[in-house]
């Protein structure tokens, strides 16, 4: 059992870093001992501890003890552990130590260890949990979208456990058997090429479709199989308005078709011809959408019937309670639900936007993520519970199509996009969390032709073996591995109790760090089990 000792104003992001890092912790009580204590208020007083891991931006009575220069570096500073890098946002305490160091930046150690008053210290210069606050609600800018920030400070605090010897057990952030959960999302914001006749979306169309496929041909950014597709599809479009032909855009039947057996999530627009209000408080007419749900009812209902899930993709619902609670009742009945999710169209969200969503029921958010990278914007590729909510979760998006490939985003060929892609799906596979993938409904389609991309990742993905399930489905099951308590017992052990899983969801497992055999263990968890275990 961890013990903690912080200031209140910090708990709260305790907690959602502790069920993050999902390992037996408590807030630290005076007179009790424990193996280890976190803290980032310096020397707590009257805790015992054999180990004490203390973090903190600013010169601390540990840093005066040992006889420890402190030299403060405000701002941004990159952290080099363990051949990785990762952003400190909120400053960072440099230390002249001579002895050995994990954490540094650039030429000066960010840790050191010493004993200070008989006690054991490890000596952590930034503050964790005010690193942790900043990525839930400030979330990282796109220069530092491929770096999993909160996940690396949660891989750096269990090194520091491991190193210094303590044992410990934790629940795996991915079922049994699996390395990471994987999601198909597919944003549906266009529906039908003949909805379109005569307006910018159909000229754009031409133009790409023309002389854009031309010069992509020539520049080698696309084989000529897919030039040819794309030219053959102008020519039938004066069929296609007549009818005689079918529409080019089917993403229905486009994605149900090449996501096979794999569950999939489609996040639906309810209103046709809403722009809604921009964070700037303008309206942008290009925002309004010519199809609603209702008008599709028939495709999304029979897409539900197969096992697709139906989800909001949200105008107003960010700013609005009432338009959320009008966006999710067009679409959540089309899918047999009385609640769905949402992710808001063009990605708007603000400060007080987690409230307002929670506010009108919906499940869960899957918004956080980039209009120009793929990567984490919050850090992590766990869902986890945004801040200004008691119950909302956040599905963060990784990899999104446009992102990738429009040309004023990232701009990438084919194979330079699965590169980037794979660096993702690496980390999932050392870590677990979660690789939400958000492919739009025009993107296997003329003139985009996406597709040849999205099968290449599809089938690495394939030899990975992910769960790959709902955007629903996973948020439950990390609500679920949530709702898992740890009780120390009297002869210290650890209890573990889990709640009840839904039907159909796999379990977790259990992870034990025994340092002193240097043995880890695994165990099984599932529904409403509980399980004792030696530390």
């Amino acid at each position: 059992m961890i013990g903690v000792a912080v200031n209140p104003n910090e708990l709260g992001t305790v907690r959602e870093f502790f069920e993050l890092f999902k390992t037996p912790w408590e807030t630290a009580v005076a007179g009790r001992f424990y193996p280890v204590v976190v803290s980032t208020v310096g020397q707590p007083a009257g805790i015992e501890t054999a180990l004490l891991i203390a973090y903190g931006s600013t010169e601390s009575e540990i840093d005066r003890a040992a006889l420890v220069k402190v030299k403060n570096a405000p701002g941004i500073q990159k952290a080099d552990w363990a051949g990785a890098s990762f952003p400190l946002y909120r400053g960072a305490a440099g230390f002249d130590h001579s002895g050995p160091s994990t954490l540094r930046s650039e030429r000066r150690a960010l840790d050191y260890r010493a004993v200070v008053q008989g006690r054991n210290c490890w000596r952590v210069g930034y503050d964790l949990f005010e690193e942790v606050r900043y990525l839930l609600t400030e979330g990282q800018p796109a220069s530092y979208a491929l770096t999993p920030t909160l996940d690396l400070h949660i891989a750096l605090l269990r090194d520091l456990l491991t190193q210094s010897g303590v044992s410990f057990l934790e629940v795996a952030p991915h079922p049994p058997g699996y390395q990471f959960i994987c999601c198909l999302t597919h944003d549906i914001d266009f529906f039908g090429i003949r909805r379109h006749l005569f307006d910018r979306t159909l000229a754009g169309f031409v133009v790409r479709a023309s002389l854009g496929t031309l010069a992509d041909l020539i520049r080698r950014r696309r084989p000529l199989a897919e030039a040819l597709r794309n030219w053959a599809a102008l020519l039938r479009l004066p069929l296609v308005f007549l009818r005689i032909l079918p529409d080019l855009w089917r993403p229905i039947d486009d994605y149900e078709r090449i996501d096979g057996r794999r569950p999939s999530t489609f996040f639906v627009i309810p209103f046709r011809g809403r722009a809604g209000v921009a964070p700037d408080g303008g309206v942008d007419p290009k925002r309004a959408v010519k199809y609603q749900a209702s008008e599709i009812a028939g495709q999304l209902q029979a897409a539900a019937d197969r096992g697709r899930e139906l989800a909001v993709h949200g105008i107003d619902a960010w700013r609005d309670e009432k338009a959320g609670r009008a966006e999710m009742a067009e679409v959540a009945p089309l899918g047999g639900q009385t609640k769905a999710g949402v992710r808001m169209h063009w990605l708007y969200f603000a400060s007080d936007s987690p409230g307002r969503l929670e506010a009108a029921g919906f499940d869960y958010d899957s918004t956080c993520g980039y209009n120009d990278a793929i990567g984490y914007r919050a850090g992590t590729s766990q869902v986890f519970r945004l801040p200004g909510s008691e119950r909302l979760m956040e599905l963060p998006i990784a990899i999104m199509d446009t992102a990738l490939f429009y040309p004023r985003r990232l701009n990438l060929a084919h194979d330079e996009a699965l590169e980037q892609c794979r660096i993702i799906v690496a980390h999932a596979r050392r870590t677990g969390g979660t690789v939400v993938l958000s492919w739009h409904d025009r993107s296997l389609a003329p003139e985009r032709l996406w597709g040849r991309a999205y099968d290449g990742l599809l089938d690495e993905l394939d030899d990975c073996r992910p769960w790959f399930t709902t955007a629903a489905d996973a948020v439950e099951w990390f609500r679920w591995r949530r709702s898992v308590t740890f009780t120390r017992e009297p002869d210290g052990a650890v209890t573990t109790r889990a709640g009840t899983l839904r039907p159909g969801l796999p379990g977790a497992s259990i992870a034990i760090h025994r340092h002193a055999s240097g043995v880890l263990d695994e165990l099984a968890l599932g529904s409403s089990d509980v399980v004792r275990v030696n530390v």
